[in-house]
């Protein structure tokens, strides 16, 4: 039997935020696992003074990938991903 992958860590940067809700740089950290699904943790807490973080899900990378990436070009969007694990 195949060992399943191993989650895949990654963080969204944002150069510029063409909505003025999520801000830029380090806007999201995000978690591919064996099974497709993304699980992101919105870092708005980082980007004011008093907001809150979010969860959210996504069934495959390419849906989160059409939604916050492909979707909005103009924010020059980069995906970093962790390579320590």
């Amino acid at each position: 039997m195949k060992e399943p992958q191993s989650p895949k860590v990654f963080t969204l940067i944002r150069n510029k935020d063409a909505t003025g809700i999520s801000g830029t740089g380090k806007v999201l950290d995000g978690v591919v696992f064996h099974t497709g699904q993304v699980v992101v943790c919105w870092r708005t807490d980082t980007n004011q003074e008093t907001g809150f973080s979010s969860i959210a899900i996504y069934p495959s990378w390419e849906a989160f990938k059409h939604i916050h990436i492909d979707s909005h070009p103009e924010n020059e969007s980069e995906v970093v991903w962790n390579t320590s694990a």
